[in-house]
């Protein structure tokens, strides 16, 4: 047995030490996003202080000419480790297969990694109405100045229910045409996406007020909306940049349709607005906005404006609205080094109360 054992071991290490494994790449990846932020309140008491808003670790890599991997965890905000992108990906029929957890393809501000977002968070729009990351199957291709944005997914990893149940499962399909004209790069987008919830029929909306150095205050919030069966998520995008100028604005809804609180619909909006103080200009690729890449050693400074508006109430739902304007200056020391300063305006209302809270926030970003 000990001779089999060891025959056994000695086959395997031929394996592993094989020429094929030779074209195997693994390269680390991740990302730092430390938080700090104090609070004007109004009514609600919001708590100063530090947030790690984003701790994340991962590697990526090659499996041979054909299939590469991105296997990437967050340890942020909670302190629990959450699997963010796991994921295999290959050339497929002129584009790219990507299968295992991902981003659905559903919102230009969501879609931009928080790497390259302008501001500290994304739009609340965005945030109450994106649907994430899911796992399944997804297939991206550019025809010209046409990309398509094609997946079926499932629940996102740790959401399963309980033995029994039927998991949630859904598909979204996204079109972005993006041509330049005179230099100028232009963005038209539309996305939709169909989830049906199966047996976790349960649904709350909810925000913070576009900063989470206190993660647990929300201003609007449905609450649980039980025995949803479906939802229905529709988006419409806009942009522009030419030169150091870019502009962005998108709209977005979301329809659940309950046996309880009947069809509901909510919806809201963002548009913002960026100028890089030194010239240089953010980069773009197949529908997605990149980061501002420093020309020179001083760095790079940029200014942006914001204003983003949803609502929650519909119907028996009176999750309350939230309007938020944002100014925000980025100092880019270098590709991977940026500093963040938003002040953040709100004005929330609710069947409770009518509240106008500020924010002020900052962010040092590390990421390789």
């Amino acid at each position: 047995m000990f001779r089999t054992k060891l025959m056994t071991l000695s086959a395997l290490a031929a394996v592993i030490t094989a020429p094929a494994f030779a074209e195997v790449t693994v390269e680390p990846r991740g990302r730092l996003h430390l938080d700090a932020g104090f609070y004007d309140q109004d009514q609600t008491e919001f708590g100063d202080g530090i947030n790690v808003r984003r701790g994340r670790l991962g590697m990526e890599g090659t499996l041979g000419d054909d299939w590469s991997f991105v296997l990437e965890y967050d340890f942020g905000e909670g302190g629990e480790a959450d699997a963010t992108d796991v994921y295999l990906r290959t050339n497929f029929a002129e584009g790219k297969l990507t299968i295992g957890q991902q981003r659905v393809p559903f919102g230009l501000n969501a879609l931009t990694s928080s790497n390259n977002i302008t501001f500290i968070e994304r739009a609340t729009p965005s945030n109450v109405v994106n649907t994430d990351r899911k796992v399944g199957v997804r297939w991206d291709r550019t025809f010209d100045d046409l990309t398509s944005q094609s997946m079926l997914f499932g629940r996102a990893l740790g959401d399963g229910g309980s033995a029994g149940e039927d998991e949630s499962f859904g598909f979204a399909q996204r079109l972005v045409f993006h041509p330049q004209y005179e230099g100028t790069q232009l963005h038209f987008g539309v996305a939709v996406a169909y989830e049906s919830l199966g047996d976790l029929s349960d649904l709350r909306l909810r925000d913070r007020p576009e900063l989470r150095v206190d993660p647990d205050v929300r201003l609007i919030d449905t609450g649980t909306m039980n025995a949803i069966d479906s939802v229905l998520r529709s988006g419409l995008e806009v942009a522009m940049q030419q030169g150091s100028f870019s502009i962005e604005s998108e709209y977005s809804r979301i329809s659940a349709d309950s046996s309880v609180n009947g069809d509901v619909t909510f919806d809201g909006a963002h548009v913002q607005a960026s100028y890089v103080l030194t010239g240089e200009q953010r980069g773009y690729s197949n529908g997605v906005f990149k980061s501002v890449k420093p020309s020179s050693e001083s760095g790079a400074w940029e200014v942006a404006v914001r204003y983003s508006t949803m609502s929650l109430n519909d119907g028996s739902i009176f999750g309350g609205e939230q309007n938020n304007l944002t100014l925000g200056v980025n100092y880019y020391l270098n590709s991977q080094i940026r500093f963040m300063g938003n002040v953040v305006f709100i004005d929330a209302e609710t069947p409770a109360m009518q509240e106008d809270p500020m924010a002020i926030g900052f962010r040092m970003q590390y990421s390789f």
